[in-house]
């Protein structure tokens, strides 16, 4: 009996609150149109992103040199032949394109600076990108004489804002995108970063086996150990075959599986969804102060 009673009401309060919102649908239509309309504006007044991606795998599977020469750990070290990095080469890769330092030596030389910090939007109808005036002038090319120009560090958080990586566990493969207001810088930047990583990373490894062979070379004219002399044949086996591959290999740390292209269509924003959320919350909101107004004047 008393579950009855309690559905009954439930019911009644809920026909009551129908009945107080309905009471005053002109305001909550009103208000609720007004929201629809200001996100409707706010939806259009956003410029449009396109994002460029590629699909990339590692050129191999690195066997650490610690696993094949086993305790010679400090011989290696003495050569400059870091054995304690367990990572694979791709994973340092991905580290480095995250990486202040690779922004600023191999990304933000290829590029122009007012495309990445001074871009308002761009016009699919002249291909034209269009710049925000009080920042850049884009008829003299300079930047405004009232305006600071950015920081190299406020450019780095621009660039790891549009910056995405995605790394399949069970494959080892690797979505790298770059989002722009323009489709064709998007693709460009992707070019130059799958680029200049594969290069700094086999710069970096050519200069330390250089350096590796050039200690165990000179190194080997004064051991009589044989043991030791093994050894350092082995390292000097091991940085050599490094040499040849940064030299030979064009694709030395990362395959491009998928090149990345200029997008038709853009990425973000949704207008429909937000148009969609901005006129349920106009509603929400219309309830609600109905709701307050008609407790306020029953009290």
């Amino acid at each position: 009996m008393g579950n009855i009673t309690n559905e009954l009401s439930s019911e009644i309060d809920i026909n009551d609150l129908i009945q107080i919102v309905w009471s005053r649908i002109f305001f909550v239509s009103f208000l609720t149109s007004i929201a629809a309309l200001i996100s409707i504006i706010y939806s259009l007044s956003l410029p449009n992103f396109y994002t460029s991606s590629a699909l990339l795998a590692p050129t191999a599977q690195e066997e650490t040199l610690s696993s094949k020469l086993g305790g010679y750990s400090g011989l290696a070290g003495l050569a400059g032949i870091n054995m304690q990095n367990n990572a694979s080469k791709s994973e340092e890769a991905l580290e480095r394109i995250k990486s202040y330092e690779f922004f600023r030596s191999f990304f933000m030389p290829k590029i122009k600076f007012h495309n990445l910090m001074a871009v308002e939007k761009w016009n699919p109808e002249n291909n034209e990108i269009i710049y925000n005036q009080d920042l850049f002038d884009s008829k003299s090319g300079e930047w405004k004489k009232n305006t600071k120009k950015p920081s190299a560090q406020m450019a780095f958080k621009a660039y790891r804002d549009i910056l995405s990586i995605d790394k399949y566990q069970d494959t080892g493969f690797v979505s790298l995108s770059i989002t722009h207001q323009s489709p064709e810088v998007a693709k460009k930047w992707m070019d130059i970063v799958i680029f200049n990583i594969n290069e700094s990373m086999r710069e970096l490894d050519k200069l330390d086996a250089e350096n590796a062979i050039s200690y165990l070379n000179e190194s080997s004219k004064t051991v009589n150990i044989l043991s030791i002399k093994d050894v350092m044949s082995r390292l000097l086996e091991n940085q050599m075959q490094t040499l040849m591959l940064a030299s030979s290999n064009e694709a030395y740390i990362f395959r491009v599986i998928d090149s990345p292209f200029v997008p038709e269509k853009k990425s973000s924003p949704s207008r429909a969804l937000i148009c969609i959320i901005g006129t349920l919350f106009g509603f929400a909101i219309s309830v609600f102060s109905v709701f307050i107004a008609h407790f306020r004047s029953s009290i």
